[in-house]
C-alpha cells in the first residue's frame, strides 16, 4: 500500500524468501532501522531491545500473512508481501468477488487479535520471568495496536475497505465511496484534532492522521466525479435528498427560523408583485423556497 517501485535508492526491496509459497521482500529501510536496533541492543546489553523489532515485524508480518493465505484460499494467490519501516502489505490480485474481499480484508485484524489475546496471556503466565513475560507483554500489545488501528473505518485501512465492500454489497460501488469517503476524512481530522490537544496521545497521532488524510484527498480527487451534485462532499455523511443529513438539517433550521419573516414577504408579494421586493428580501424568500421543496421531495 505505501510501498514504491523500487526507482530510488531508498525504495528498494530485498527478496527473503518464500513462506507458505508467498515470496517475502523487506525494505532497505526497514533493513536500516534493524540493524541500527541490533547495534544499539548490543551496545547497551539490552535483550529485550534486540528481540522488540523481531517481535514488531514479525507480528505485522503475520498480519499480512492473514490477508494473503485467505486470499490464496479463495484462488488469488498473492504476488507477495512487503515489510517495511511503517507496517506491510500484502500484494493481492483482483477477481474475488465483493464477500471474498470481505474475508480477506477481516483476517488481517483476526490475526492480529488472536496474537493479541496470547501475547496478553502468556504475558500474565510468565510474570515472574521478567524477559519472557516482557517479551509476551509487548507481543500483546503491539497486536492489540494493530487490531484497534486496522478496525477504524478510515481508508486505506483495513477497516475502511471492509465498510467499503460492505456498503458495496447494498448500494453498489460509487454509493460505497461516496458515503466511506467522507466518513474516513471525518474521522481522521478529529483522531488529529485530539493528537494536539492531548498530551497522551501526541503529535505521532497528529502525524499520522495528516499522512492519512492526504491519502484520503488523493482518493478524493480520484473520484471527484462522484461528488458533483448537489450534495457535494460533506452531504454524504448521512443519507436524504437534501444535502445528506447535515444538509437536511440545515434546511429544517433556515425554515424554522425565517418562517415568519417568509410568509411576510409572500403577502406582500401576492399585494405588490415580486419585483417590488428588495434585493435581499428576494434572495431571503428564494431560499425559504428552495428549502421547502428540498424537504417536501425527502417525505
Amino acid at each position: 500500500m505505501f510501498v514504491g517501485d523500487g526507482s530510488h535508492p531508498l525504495d528498494r526491496q530485498f527478496r527473503v524468501g518464500k513462506f507458505f509459497g508467498i515470496p517475502l521482500d523487506l525494505h532497505i529501510v526497514l533493513l536500516i532501522y534493524a540493524a541500527f536496533e541490533v547495534l544499539a541492543s548490543i551496545l547497551t546489553m539490552n535483550f529485550v531491545r534486540l528481540l522488540s523489532p523481531v517481535i514488531l515485524f514479525g507480528s505485522v508480518y503475520l498480519h499480512e500473512l492473514g490477508h494473503a493465505l485467505s486470499s490464496a484460499h479463495f484462488g488469488a494467490r498473492p504476488r507477495r508481501i512487503v515489510l517495511h519501516l511503517f507496517g506491510g502489505v500484502a500484494e493481492v490480485p483482483g477477481g474475488l468477488s465483493t464477500k471474498q474481499q470481505m474475508w480477506v480484508i477481516a483476517w488481517g485484524p483476526i490475526v492480529s487479535g488472536i496474537l493479541a489475546v496470547i501475547g496478553i496471556v502468556f504475558g500474565i503466565v510468565f510474570a515472574l520471568i521478567p524477559i519472557v513475560g516482557a517479551l509476551f507483554w509487548w507481543m500483546g500489545f503491539i497486536n492489540l495496536i494493530l487490531f484497534i488501528f486496522n478496525v477504524l473505518p478510515i481508508f486505506p485501512l483495513d477497516g475502511g475497505q471492509f465498510v467499503r465492500q460492505w456498503v458495496t454489497l447494498r448500494s453498489g460501488a460509487r454509493e460505497a465511496i461516496r458515503k466511506t469517503l467522507p466518513w474516513s476524512m471525518t474521522i481522521l481530522i478529529v483522531l488529529g484534532m485530539l493528537g494536539l490537544i492531548f498530551t497522551w496521545i501526541g503529535p505521532l497521532a497528529f502525524i499520522i492522521a495528516l499522512f492519512l488524510l492526504f491519502i484520503n484527498y488523493q482518493e478524493v480527487k480520484r473520484h471527484q466525479h462522484l461528488f458533483n451534485g448537489p450534495k457535494g462532499f460533506w452531504g454524504h455523511l448521512l443519507p436524504g435528498k437534501s444535502g445528506g443529513g447535515f444538509g437536511r438539517l440545515s434546511d429544517r433550521f433556515f425554515v424554522w427560523s425565517n418562517r415568519s419573516k417568509a410568509e411576510e414577504l409572500m403577502r406582500r408579494t401576492d399585494e405588490i408583485g415580486i419585483h417590488a421586493l428588495k434585493p435581499h428580501e428576494r434572495q431571503l424568500l428564494e431560499k425559504y423556497l428552495d428549502a421547502k421543496f428540498r424537504l417536501r421531495g425527502d417525505a
